[in-house]
């Protein structure tokens, strides 16, 4: 099949990797949107935890976070997290033909490739802000008022591409920084390729 081409230039017309990872259905969506219970303390968090699979695959992931009231937002790496806590998130194949995703794996909770949410009492119990590696932090607070959305939400995936680590885990986590009930929304894109030239 010959490559479509330009009309003025002669170029040749591509897409960008994302795209074509799209078309090839490695490319997956999950989000989870949580509501802290009345009464809401200064410091409740809520969160999505996940475990990234071994090689050769690797994850090319990126985070978008949003809340109603002024909260932080951080990603860690290699936290102490359980994998079995909340609501097991669903990996939407953008290709919507397309097979399973390696991270959630929402049909079998107890699988070791799985992921959970975080309501505020079981982040609590977690501890989940003391440990790992930040990868990311940030106050969500703008002047003119709420929503309140992370800085990364509006740029360009090459700024905020995290490639992660195989066989490890990580956290997104939200920190409710008023005494308000706050919803707190937490949407990771991610694709994933499969490379034996890979190295750790």
């Amino acid at each position: 099949m010959p490559i479509p081409l330009d009309k003025i230039t002669g170029a040749a017309l591509t897409i960008d990797i994302e795209h074509r990872e799209i078309h090839d259905g490695h490319y997956f969506k999950a989000f989870y949107e949580s509501v802290a219970p009345l009464p809401t303390d200064i410091g409740a968090e809520t969160a999505i935890g996940f475990l990234t699979p071994p090689l050769p695959t690797r994850i090319h992931m990126v985070i978008d976070a949003d809340a109603d009231d002024e909260s932080t937002f951080e990603f860690r790496e290699d936290p102490t997290v359980v994998l079995d806590q909340g609501v097991f998130l669903e990996a939407l194949n953008r290709y919507r033909s397309g097979g399973g995703s390696l991270i959630l794996d929402h049909s079998n909770p107890g699988v070791a490739l799985g992921v959970t949410t975080y309501t505020v009492l079981q982040a609590a119990a977690a501890d989940l802000s003391a440990s790992g590696s930040i990868l990311h932090s940030e106050t969500l607070a703008i002047a003119a008022g709420p929503p309140f959305g992370s800085i990364l939400n509006d740029r360009h995936r090459g700024q905020r591409e995290w490639i992660l680590r195989p066989d490890t885990e990580y956290v997104a986590i939200l920190t409710n920084l008023t005494a308000n009930d706050t919803v707190h929304k937490l949407t990771l894109n991610w694709y994933e390729t499969v490379d034996h030239h890979y190295i750790a």
